[in-house]
């Protein structure tokens, strides 16, 4: 059949569990679910998606993430559906109230307390902690405690929660321990980005992956050797969908700037730029690739400056990517997810290197009929169409444009029990909404897909 391209995917339960199975994990922030028109979550690739945040209080109590039991609804079914685990983001970042949290017994154990309620109230997965802005005191023993403590009480009331914690990507005055840590945590977050930012006197990537004094190579080869060395797969390195962009007076990387202060009349520091918007900046904008610290990064004139935008695109990423890879680390993380908007070359990008589709999740092959949403979904040019036949048949699968009309025959004939794949190529039709459908002797079922040129 022309354009066309067919492939046939019958997998096991044994095979499946075979292979390596990677965490893919995204923080969701609660802004970001505001404007659903522009929020692409690929429910096929994520295996954990963090509700960025529940705020922890000082006397154990905790707010609840913005839009919680509203806007968060529809996302957690659809994650559910797709055996994604959700997963608790608990934040703080103030100093004094941290210090009141771990250091008292009565308000950690309240708060703990509270967290296995909301897990159980809501049917939750798991926790991750991420409190930022510690005292270099509260570094060691109080949130080594702390952890300790979390890790016990959690596990007992189930085992199945998962408990992890949100690490700094420099072990600075080396206050932290993070090979205790990581004994009571089901795996940790570094979060590898913020090396650079308004805070520097120079312009450079917010996750340069080598060539600086922060790096992802000091990350994983210093700071986090002792983790990685004994347990690589207890690691979770995170990536930024996102960069900063600064005012300054040179064409060359690495422009002398001055820190952004609140109190100044003018900063070179802009704002923080987001994966989505390198698509909106001007067309005479020259995209250049820093071998240094191989990441890429955006130069255009604006007026009596010239803007230096450093933000990672799909091609450093990937690099990044394949280093953890290389070290065998548990899996990815994403700061943040809704950054691209609707563009897909990064889902993309995640699921070619990492086979998160029925691998990296707790998933059973179903017993009856199941046609899954496509993927990616909207998509540009190809998108797969996956189904599950529980036993041989004669099935038909057509595709529909809005007013019912077929407009495609994508496959006819018998098949065999099993997970199947169909790479449709829809290179020759309009921007718009299309449906699928399959039909089987005792089974039909139709899903929307929507096509962007």
């Amino acid at each position: 059949m022309k354009n066309i391209f067919f492939v046939l995917a019958a997998f096991t339960f044994i095979s499946l569990n075979a292979q390596s199975k990677k965490i893919v994990f995204g923080y969701l922030p609660s802004w970001e679910i505001i404007d659903t028109a522009n929020l692409r979550i690929d429910y096929e690739t994520l295996t954990h998606v963090a509700p960025f945040s529940f705020e922890a209080n000082p006397d154990g109590s905790i707010k609840n993430v913005d839009y919680w039991g509203t806007k968060w609804n529809s996302i957690i079914t659809k994650a559910n559906a797709n055996n994604i685990k959700i997963i608790i983001s608990l934040t703080n970042f103030d100093s004094d109230e941290l210090k009141t949290i771990l250091n008292s017994a009565s308000v950690t154990s309240v708060l703990i307390d509270n967290l296995i309620k909301i897990l159980k109230d809501y049917s939750l997965n798991g926790i991750n902690i991420d409190f930022e802005g510690l005292y270099d005191e509260d570094k060691g023993t109080p949130i080594n405690s702390f952890m300790n403590e979390l890790y016990t009480k959690v596990k007992s009331a189930d085992s199945k929660y998962e408990i992890s914690i949100a690490l700094p990507a420099i072990n600075l005055r080396n206050k932290w321990n993070f090979s205790y840590l990581s004994i009571y945590s089901d795996y940790i977050i570094i979060m590898g980005y913020d090396y650079y930012g308004s805070w520097s006197d120079f312009t450079a990537p917010s996750s340069p992956l080598e060539g600086l004094n922060f790096t992802i190579k000091r990350t994983i080869e210093s700071d986090y050797a002792n983790v990685v060395s004994i347990n690589p797969s207890k690691v979770v390195l995170a990536f930024p969908f996102y960069g900063n962009a600064w005012r300054t007076n040179s064409d060359n990387p690495f422009a002398t700037v001055k820190p952004y202060s609140d109190t100044a009349s003018f900063n070179n520091y802009i704002g923080p730029s987001y994966f989505q918007d390198i698509q909106f900046m001007p067309p005479f904008t020259q995209r250049y690739f820093n071998e240094q610290t191989k990441t890429t990064w955006y130069k255009f004139v604006d007026g009596d400056y010239i803007i230096q935008n450093w933000i990672d695109d799909e091609y450093s990423l990937g690099l990044k990517m394949d280093y953890a890879i290389s070290k065998n680390l548990g899996g990815i993380g994403i700061w943040a997810l809704g950054y691209d908007g609707i563009r897909q070359e990064l889902r993309n990008l995640i699921k070619s290197k990492f086979n998160t589709t029925d691998v990296a999740r707790e998933e059973i092959i179903p017993s009856e009929f199941r046609l899954y949403q496509n993927y990616p979904n909207p998509f540009n040019g190809t998108t797969i169409i996956k189904y599950y036949l529980p036993k041989g048949c004669y099935i038909k699968i057509d595709v529909y444009n809005s007013i019912g009309e077929i407009v495609k025959n994508l496959y006819e004939g018998f098949q065999n029990a099993g997970i199947h794949e169909l790479v449709f190529n829809a290179e020759e039709f309009s921007s718009g909404v299309y449906f699928y459908k399959i039909i089987a002797p005792t089974f039909s079922e139709t899903k929307k897909l929507e096509l962007l040129k």
